[in-house]
């Protein structure tokens, strides 16, 4: 939910400049983390998640507290700073800001960057708020009750492989071989981890190197061709040299590797809420290439999907089909125009 808040922010900064942004995040360590990343001071609500997804009746209970204490909080921040309109990007922190702009009556719009909307969208929407959907689906929604524009997503770097390569801390040449780079969610994934160690064994994949980031402090290498990486805010070399991708089935996510014409392999986290990754990754593949694993602890299963999405992108037309390809700034553009066209 974050960085799409971020993204359509740098572009206002960018290509409408006589707009000001303002922002509020949640208290969790990683939300400040990546608004600091971009150079933004947000304000901070003190919550750490919705009360509805706690572990027990006691982090229930104090959620719940918190979320009431940040209802009050919200009401003062708009009532104090008049803004325009508040663009809620979804989440449980969207909850007090939609009670505060209905109580002070400042417009307000929601963007849900998942194919099936999360819970307080669908309360929005039952109130009248108008959705800006990531996907051309947004169940349960009726098609009448929100506008599809696409997920904000970052505008890349662009630059040469070698750069890229070198960029990440290489001293060896990278050479012909395929790069297949892992985003595994915003916390990492065990599982997806040691299936990629195993079937990076396998002759097969002999040319093939592995990148996989956020799951080191440093560059780290693990057997003959698969490597760990650290946390990176600017992830531009790797998607400068990823042939191919594995990814769970966030819509920011998808969304880059989409703009980026990356053919993917989407095993999607099947705990998340409403099984949204799974919805995400429906819509993506009716418009992008890749292929959808239901089952990550397969590793036969996952090596034979990797094999298949490694040979769509040696075919550079079919690389390059994605519909979202290069799209980041119309993504902005037509999230704009949606947004004026309502207030």
């Amino acid at each position: 939910h974050i960085w799409p808040a971020i993204s359509f922010g740098q572009w206002l900064a960018k290509r409408r400049p006589g707009i000001e942004a303002s922002y509020v995040c949640g208290s969790r360590s990683a939300e400040r983390e990546m608004y600091e990343s971009a150079g933004i001071s947000p304000e901070v609500l003190a919550m750490d998640g919705s009360p509805f997804s706690g572990a027990g009746l006691g982090q229930k209970f104090k959620r719940s507290g918190d979320l009431l204490r940040a209802c009050g909080k919200a009401e003062r921040i708009v009532r104090t700073r008049q803004p325009s309109v508040v663009v809620l990007f979804g989440g449980y922190l969207s909850f007090p800001f939609l009670y505060a702009c209905k109580k002070t009556h400042i417009p307000c719009i929601v963007h849900e960057q998942n194919a099936y909307a999360g819970r307080v969208t669908r309360i929005a929407s039952r109130i009248g708020v108008h959705v800006l959907s990531g996907w051309r689906d947004c169940a349960p929604l009726a098609l009448d009750d929100y506008t599809r524009v696409g997920v904000p997503v970052r505008a890349f770097q662009n630059i040469t492989r070698e750069d890229a390569w070198k960029t990440l801390g290489f001293s060896e040449p990278l050479g012909d071989r395929r790069v297949i780079v892992v985003f595994s969610g915003s916390l990492g994934s065990a599982p997806i981890k040691q299936t990629i160690l195993t079937v990076a064994q396998e002759p097969w994949f002999a040319n093939t190197v592995f990148l996989m980031p956020a799951l080191s402090n440093t560059l780290e290498k693990v057997g003959d061709n698969a490597y760990l990486l650290p946390k990176l805010w600017d992830p531009s070399p790797l998607f400068a040299l990823a042939d191919s991708a594995v990814v769970r089935g966030g819509g920011s996510t998808l969304t880059e590797v989409g703009c980026s014409g990356i053919p993917t392999l989407i095993v999607p986290w099947g705990k998340a809420a409403d099984n949204h990754q799974y919805h995400n990754a429906v819509s993506f593949l009716s418009e992008n290439a890749g292929i959808m694993l239901s089952l990550e602890n397969d590793t036969t299963e996952f090596a034979l999907k990797l094999r298949s999405v490694s040979k769509i992108a040696s075919d550079c037309t079919q690389k390059n089909s994605s519909r979202l390809y290069n799209s980041a700034e119309s993504i902005c553009e037509q999230f704009w125009l949606a947004l004026v066209s309502r207030f």
